[in-house]
């Protein structure tokens, strides 16, 4: 009789922390999960491919969107498109990040030029630097669905 009665008042004792979940919601310690890995789509031989804009808000309009593949890139914000030449990687990891350049045959504007690009891809993968020869970076972030 104790035992079924100690077994009642322990069934009857609110549990803390067993509420319901969210539907939808991360599960605890899931964001964290998620940052240590690496993102889904990414080519491990040439990590700076992908979909990359200026601003993530920016992702969803396909007009500001940076398309960088293996050996091409497609710059729609300024129209220009390049095809590589070569793709150098930097060894030298020292500054933190990995760094890339290649050399390009480019259009925009009806022009066409050589260049030379550098991609500096932040360790985590979710955001780069890329330059132009000796002009201005432009900082890029990822966009979810590369």
């Amino acid at each position: 009789m104790r035992l079924l009665l100690a077994a009642f008042s322990i069934a009857a004792l609110p549990l803390a922390g067993c509420e319901r979940p969210d539907v939808g919601a991360p599960a605890r310690g899931a964001a964290n999960e998620d940052a240590a890995q690496p993102p889904v789509n990414v080519d491990t031989n040439n990590p700076y491919a992908g979909e990359w804009a200026s601003a993530h808000a920016d992702c969803g309009d396909n007009r500001k969107i940076w398309t960088i593949e293996s050996r091409r890139m497609a710059i729609l914000p300024s129209l220009r498109f390049c095809a590589f030449k070569e793709v150098f990687v930097n060894a030298d990891d020292s500054e933190g990040g990995r760094t890339w350049s290649a050399s390009a045959q480019c259009l925009a504007e009806g022009r066409e030029s050589r260049d030379f690009l550098f991609f500096r891809l932040d360790d985590n993968l979710q955001e780069m630097r890329v330059t132009f020869n000796d002009g201005r970076p432009t900082d890029l972030v990822r966009c979810s669905n590369s």
